[in-house]
């Protein structure tokens, strides 16, 4: 029966959001737009965000918040130069617009993977992100 209590009192609530802020540093002023996507699991990774946003880059740091649910994530940001909605690729796939990744991870040889950009989000999480 006490059981029962305590499921009830503690079970019933909701979980509490947590606010990811995004800090996106390094920004080529007044050229395109910055765009940030934040993705809850491997499999949705640099595919299908749980959250995202778009801002003209108009500043050289912004900031984005995200009231999220608590639990790991990983962000991909870039700098879409030319406003054509993609993350423009040149030989071997290499990015030709500035990016950067949670967690500091600088891909090398290949993309990168979400346990490479994995962070916990508890509460208000501060993730800041140097385009390159």
């Amino acid at each position: 029966m006490l059981f029962l209590f305590f499921l009830l009192l503690f079970g019933s609530r909701p979980l509490q959001p947590a606010t990811l802020h995004v800090v996106v540093q390094n920004v080529q002023t007044g050229k395109g737009s910055i765009n940030v996507a934040v993705f809850g699991n491997r499999s949705d990774f640099l595919k299908r965000p749980v959250a995202a946003q778009i801002r003209k880059a108009d500043t050289g740091t912004l900031e984005f918040s995200f009231a999220i649910p608590r639990g790991e994530y990983a962000v991909a940001v870039y700098q879409d130069l030319n406003e054509n909605q993609q993350l423009d690729a040149g030989i071997f796939h290499i990015p030709k617009e500035p990016y950067g990744f949670s967690n500091h991870y600088r891909p090398r040889m290949s993309a990168p993977k979400y346990e490479d950009c994995r962070i916990a989000v508890a509460g208000d999480t501060r993730c800041i992100i140097q385009l390159k």
